[in-house]
C-alpha cells in the first residue's frame, strides 16, 4: 500500500545525491571528499572542513602569485576551490538529514561567488540549492523558482551557452524538474522533461550521466506502475553500472529493481537485490539508504509470511529512522509493525504500536498514514470482536482515503468493512460495500489496461527495430563481402592518393596560409585602426596593371569598391570634414577621443546602408558615395542629409555639430567618362571641402561646396598634370560651377598654382 509508494520516493531522493555528471576539481582533496559523498558523507564532511580550516582564503593582491584553478601553494584556498569545497559540505550536510545547516552554507556559498563574479559557479550553487530544497524539505515551488532564475540567466549570457559546462548545468535542471513534476503526479509533462533530458545528455558522453538517466526514468515508470518500462530501465542501469565497477549507483539500480520485483510479487529476485543493497549501504554506514532497504526486507517477509524475520527487519530500520529523526518515516514503520503483530494476532502490541503511528502520523500531518492507521484499527476492532466501532473507524478511513484519492487504501478498506458488515448481519450494506470494492476494482483494471496498451506499443516498436536491425545487419553482410572483392584494387589505388594527397595537403597548406596572409593584410590595409571604417590607402599606391579593364568599346577603372561599374552607375561624392574629431583628443584626452571615434565609426557603421557608402579618408576626414540616380537633385539634400547624420550621432553629447562638405560627381566631365581618374576625383573633392573650410572661418555654422563640370565641358580642358590648376582654370572659364551653402565671394586665389 502506501510503503511501496513511501519506498519509491525515498530511492528517488537517494538516486538524485549522485552527480549527473562528473565535475573536476583542480584540487584533489576536493576531488576525494566529492568521491566520498557517494558513499560516506560524513568523511567527505570531514575533509571539506579541515581543508577550510587549514588554508587561509588569497587576497586580491595574491591573484599573480596564486592562479584562480590552481593552488600550487597549499597554505591558502582560492575564491573558485572555497566556493566548492562549501558546495559539498552543504550536500554532505543535506545527505546527513541536516537541511538547516546545508542551506546556510549554500548560501554563503553563493554570496561568495558573486562577490567574486565566479558567474557560472554563481549559477552551480543555485541549481545545488534548488536541489536541497526539493530532495530534504520537499518544497516542489520554491525549487522550481530557483532552476527558472537559473535558466533565466543562462539564456542572458551568450558566453555561457558556448560552454560545456553550462550543456551539463542544462541537463541537471531539466532532469531535476522532469523529477518533480513526478513527484508531483504530472506524468505527461516529466515524460517531456524526461525526453529533453536524454537530447542533452547524448553531448555530454559521460557514462556516470548515463547510469544516473537510466536508473532515475526506471523509478519514474514505477511509481506509474508501468512495470515493463521501468524494469528495461532499471535493468540497463544496473548492467551499465556493473560495467563501468560503480558500486554507488550498483545498489541503487539494486534498490530500484528491488522494489519493482516486491510490486510484482517476485520474492525472490526482489529479496535479492536487497541483500546485495543492503551490503553496500551498511558497509559504508549510509543511515538513510539502509533504513529504507531494510524496510523494504521486511516488507518482503511480511508478504511471506515469515513475520518475524519482517518484525526483526521492521525493528532495525525503526532505529535507523530514530537516530535520523525521520517522524514521517517512523511513523510508517510503526503501522507496518502493528500491522505484523495484527496477523501473529498479538492484538495488545498492534494496538500499542498503531497508537504511537497515530500519534505521530497527526503530528506530521500525514494525511495518507492517518487514512492508513485508521483502516488498520477498524481491521483490529474488527478482530477484537468491536464489529460497531470496527465500522465506524473503517467508515472514517475510506472517507479520508478517498478525499486524497488512495485507491489501494480504498480496495482494502471496502474489502474489511464488507467482512465488518457481514458479521453484524447486515447483509445489504456489506453487499454495497462490496459493490463499492468491485467499482474501485474496475477503474483500478482500466487504469492498468491504459498501462499494459502503451506498453504493448513501446513492445511494437522495439520489434519493429529489432527486424529492421536484422535487415540491416543482412545488407552489411552483403556489404563487407562485395567491399572484400575490391580490397586489392582500392590498397593499390590508395597508395598512390596518399602521395597525391601529400602534395595537394602540402599546396594546400602554403595556399592556406598566404589567404590567411592575405586576409590580415587586407584587414590591416583597408581598415582605420580607430573609427574600424574602411579607408582610401590605396590611393597612395599604384595601381597594378591587373586591376584595369579595357576593350574595344570602352576603358574603366577601379579602385577597390569605390566605383562599381561606371559606365551604368551615377555617383555622388561627398568628402566630409568633422572639426570635433581633431579637438577631442586635445579637449578630453586621449583615451575619450579613442572612445568617441571608434564610436562614432561604429554609428556610421549601422545608419549608413548600402549601396551607399563610408571610407574613412584621414584623421577628420570621411568618403560618402551614393548612387545619383535623380541627376537633377540639389546638392543641399545631400548636405542635409550628412549633417542630420551628424547631429544624430552627437545627440545631448556637447560637442561642436559643424561639418565642412565637399561635392562633386561621378563622372565629373558627362561627355567624358575616364577623362578623370581616381586620384583626381579625390584632389577636386579636397578642393571643394577646403573652400567650404574657408567659408566657416567667415560664416559660422556648417558649410559645403559642390563642384561640377557643365554638360558641354570638353575632356580636353582638363588634359593637364594638375588637375587643380585644370579645375581653377574651368571656374574662371565658366566649364565648371560652383554652388554653395554661403552667398560669400569666392576667392580662390593661387593656392592652387604649382607654378608659383
Amino acid at each position: 500500500m502506501n510503503f511501496c509508494r513511501w519506498l519509491f520516493c525515498a530511492f528517488f531522493f537517494c538516486s538524485l545525491s549522485f552527480s549527473a555528471a562528473a565535475k573536476i576539481y583542480t584540487t584533489p582533496i576536493l576531488a576525494e571528499a566529492n568521491e566520498l559523498l557517494q558513499t560516506s558523507p560524513e568523511k567527505s564532511l570531514q575533509i571539506t572542513e579541515r581543508y577550510l580550516s587549514q588554508r587561509r582564503l588569497s587576497e586580491q593582491t595574491e591573484t599573480a602569485r596564486v592562479h584562480v584553478n590552481d593552488e600550487a601553494d597549499h597554505t591558502i584556498r582560492t575564491p573558485l576551490n572555497t566556493v566548492n569545497a562549501m558546495q559539498i559540505k552543504a550536500q554532505a550536510h543535506a545527505l546527513l538529514n541536516q537541511p538547516e545547516r546545508a542551506l546556510t552554507l549554500i548560501k554563503q556559498a553563493i554570496k561568495m561567488a558573486q562577490d567574486n563574479e565566479l558567474e557560472f559557479t554563481v549559477l552551480e550553487t543555485q541549481q545545488i540549492y534548488a536541489k536541497i530544497y526539493w530532495e530534504n524539505l520537499q518544497n516542489s515551488a520554491l525549487a522550481l523558482q530557483l532552476l527558472d532564475s537559473v535558466d533565466a540567466a543562462i539564456n542572458q549570457s551568450e558566453p555561457l551557452k558556448l560552454t560545456k559546462q553550462v550543456k551539463v548545468l542544462q541537463y541537471d535542471s531539466i532532469l531535476l524538474r522532469a523529477v518533480i513534476e513526478s513527484s508531483v503526479g504530472t506524468e505527461e509533462k516529466a515524460e517531456k522533461l524526461f525526453s529533453k533530458a536524454k537530447r542533452l545528455l547524448a553531448n555530454l558522453d559521460d557514462s556516470s550521466a548515463l547510469i544516473h538517466y537510466q536508473l532515475t526514468l526506471g523509478e519514474h515508470y514505477l511509481k506509474y506502475n508501468h512495470y515493463d518500462l521501468a524494469l528495461d530501465r532499471l535493468l540497463s542501469g544496473y548492467w551499465l553500472a556493473v560495467e563501468e565497477d560503480n558500486k554507488a549507483q550498483t545498489a541503487i539500480a539494486n534498490l530500484g529493481l528491488a522494489t519493482l520485483f516486491e510490486q510484482r510479487k517476485v520474492f525472490d529476485k526482489a529479496l535479492e537485490h536487497a541483500t546485495q543493497a543492503g551490503e553496500f549501504f551498511e558497509h559504508f554506514k549510509r543511515t538513510q539508504p539502509l533504513a529504507k532497504t531494510l524496510a523494504l526486507i521486511a516488507s518482503i517477509y511480511e508478504q511471506e509470511g515469515r513475520f518475524n524475520l519482517a518484525l526483526v527487519h521492521y525493528f532495525n530500520a525503526l532505529d535507523q529512522e530514530s537516530q535520523l529523526k525521520h517522524d514521517g518515516r517512523s511513523s510508517q514503520l510503526y503501522l507496518n509493525i502493528a500491522r505484523v503483530y495484527l496477523q501473529l494476532y498479538n492484538y495488545p502490541k498492534a494496538e500499542q504500536y498503531l497508537q504511537q503511528a497515530r500519534q505521530m502520523a497527526k503530528k506530521t500531518g500525514n494525511e495518507i498514514l492517518i487514512a492508513e492507521s485508521l483502516i488498520l484499527e477498524g481491521k483490529l476492532q474488527l478482530a477484537e470482536g468491536h464489529v460497531a466501532k470496527s465500522i465506524s473507524t473503517l467508515q472514517s478511513g475510506l472517507l479520508a482515503a478517498s478525499r486524497i484519492g488512495q485507491l489501494e487504501l480504498q480496495l482494502h478498506g471496502e474489502v474489511i468493512l464488507s467482512q465488518a458488515f457481514e458479521q453484524k448481519g447486515d447483509y445489504y450494506n456489506a453487499l454495497l460495500s462490496q459493490r463499492r470494492y468491485e467499482q474501485l476494482f474496475a477503474r483500478k483494471q482500466k487504469t492498468q489496461m491504459k498501462s499494459n496498451v502503451e506498453v504493448f506499443k513501446q513492445q511494437q516498436r522495439m520489434m519493429e527495430r529489432s527486424l529492421m536491425l536484422e535487415e540491416l545487419e543482412r545488407q552489411q553482410f552483403e556489404s563487407e563481402k562485395a567491399l572484400h572483392q575490391q580490397q586489392q584494387v582500392s590498397i593499390f589505388l590508395i597508395s598512390v592518393l596518399v602521395v597525391i594527397c601529400i602534395v595537394l595537403w602540402r599546396r594546400h597548406s602554403m595556399a592556406k596560409m598566404l589567404q590567411n596572409r592575405l586576409k590580415r593584410l587586407r584587414t590591416e590595409f583597408y581598415t582605420h585602426p580607430r573609427s574600424g571604417l574602411r579607408n582610401l590607402r590605396m590611393l597612395n599606391a599604384r595601381l597594378p596593371d591587373s586591376l584595369q579593364q579595357s576593350s574595344a568599346n570602352f576603358e574603366q577603372w577601379h579602385l577597390g569598391d569605390i566605383i562599381s561599374e561606371p559606365l551604368s552607375d551615377r555617383l555622388r561624392f561627398a568628402l566630409v570634414e568633422i572639426p570635433f574629431l581633431k579637438h577631442i583628443y586635445l579637449e578630453r584626452g586621449y583615451q575619450q577621443g579613442l572612445e568617441m571615434e571608434r564610436q562614432l565609426g561604429a554609428y556610421f557603421k549601422n545608419e549608413v546602408c548600402k549601396p551607399a557608402r563610408l571610407y574613412h579618408f584621414s584623421d577628420a576626414m570621411f568618403l560618402y558615395i551614393e548612387p545619383n540616380s535623380r541627376l537633377n537633385s540639389e546638392p543641399s539634400q545631400l548636405a542635409d542629409s550628412i549633417q542630420q547624420l551628424i547631429d544624430g550621432f552627437i545627440g545631448e553629447r556637447k560637442i561642436d555639430n559643424k561639418v565642412r562638405i565637399g561635392m562633386a560627381e561621378y563622372p565629373f566631365l558627362p561627355r567624358a567618362y575616364t577623362a578623370i581618374n581616381d586620384q583626381e576625383l579625390i584632389d577636386i573633392l579636397l578642393m571643394a571641402a577646403n573652400r567650404a573650410r574657408l567659408n566657416s572661418k567667415q560664416e559660422a555654422g556648417s558649410q559645403w561646396v559642390h563642384l561640377s563640370a557643365i554638360d558641354a565641358a570638353p575632356a580636353a580642358s582638363f588634359a593637364s598634370d594638375n588637375i587643380r590648376k585644370a579645375c581653377l582654370q574651368g571656374i574662371n572659364n565658366g566649364l565648371v560651377k560652383v554652388q554653395a551653402s554661403t552667398a560669400l565671394e569666392f576667392c580662390w586665389n593661387n593656392d592652387h598654382d604649382f607654378d608659383n
